[in-house]
């Protein structure tokens, strides 16, 4: 049995062949360099021996009646003409943090960075949140034999502050938006309206990141403030879905800032609710270090299609 997958972004594009649950070859493009995703993918079957029963694309973009578009790019993807113009059985289309989930049950000790040990429990739900471009989240639940991914957009509910600092943050940000979710303070966008508000001037996210590197005082206190914000969201969406399958973080803040998260300040807000505190502790929290994560849900989606266990997601990829 062969599968394609594909973890396809604005930025790169990573895909992978596999023949009988083995990865017979991987490459990376660079997606600008491609005038339509199905030049790329023209390249890369070039490499590949047919037939191809199944493929699975996750897509930096919404999906849409198994078509998408891809964020940065003017590239349209379309499932059913894939199928037509490759002659490949099975096309699906999924959102990028779709396949991050479905691929994290996939993940080894060694594709984390443990936070807290907690005490895993098999099969139990597993949350997942993603603070990067946007803030991802979704549950893993186990449904008869398998692994499946219930999405979910907590990153747009109302963001509630934990403290008088973050409360003057809410206000302030009161005054930009009609709504301040968590996303607003909890992604890269969220890094900029933190730094701006304590005092720096407007940048992007890897500058501020730069600069706390550099020991600047404000991004410091912009990485504390951050972090404090998404440990307890992480906490909020483990109680609200009884994570004791664990909790995992994914997306490049994290994995690329790894020292804000190791000292202990993530632990202590997302323990920080209360008489709950010792349901969280047990729920082991693991900061996600493997970037072919999403490739990996990308590939299980399509080894699923290739044995007619495929269930195709919601019509908005998620």
């Amino acid at each position: 049995m062969r599968t394609i997958a594909g973890d396809i972004g604005g930025t790169k594009s990573l895909l992978r062949c596999i023949e009988d649950d083995h990865v017979a070859f991987e490459q990376r493009f660079e997606s600008a360099s491609f005038k339509t995703f199905d030049a790329l993918l023209t390249e890369f079957l070039s490499r590949c021996s047919k037939p191809v029963h199944a493929a699975c694309f996750a897509v930096a973009g919404p999906v849409l009646e198994n078509r998408a578009e891809v964020t940065n790019l003017k590239w349209a993807i379309d499932a059913a003409a894939l199928e037509k113009a490759f002659d490949i059985h099975d096309v699906a289309l999924i959102n990028d943090f779709y396949a991050i989930a479905l691929g994290v049950p996939l993940l080894e000790k060694s594709d984390c960075l443990s936070l807290h040990a907690g005490r895993r429990r098999p099969r139990e739900p597993i949350a997942i949140l993603g603070a990067g471009t946007g803030l991802g989240e979704a549950v893993v639940i186990w449904s008869g034999d398998q692994w499946n991914v219930v999405p979910g957009e907590g990153g747009h509910a109302d963001f509630a502050p934990q403290d008088e600092a973050q409360t003057r943050l809410l206000l302030s940000l009161l005054h930009r938006y009609d709504h301040v979710s968590w996303e607003r303070v909890c992604s890269g966008m969220g890094l900029v309206n933190i730094f701006t508000f304590l005092g720096g001037r407007e940048t992007d996210p890897a500058r501020i990141a730069e600069l706390a590197e550099s020991r600047d005082p404000i991004a410091i206190k912009t990485f504390e403030m951050f972090v404090d914000i998404y440990g307890a969201e992480a906490g909020n969406m483990a109680l609200r879905v009884l994570a004791r399958g664990g909790v995992y973080l994914a997306g490049g803040i994290s994995a690329k800032n790894t020292r804000f998260f190791t000292d202990g300040r993530f632990v202590n807000a997302f323990l920080r609710k209360g008489r709950f505190r010792e349901m969280l502790h047990e729920m082991p929290i693991d900061l996600i270090t493997d970037e072919k994560v999403g490739l990996r849900g990308a590939a299980e989606m399509a080894r699923r299609f290739a044995s007619g266990l495929g269930l195709r997601p919601r019509e908005d990829g998620r």
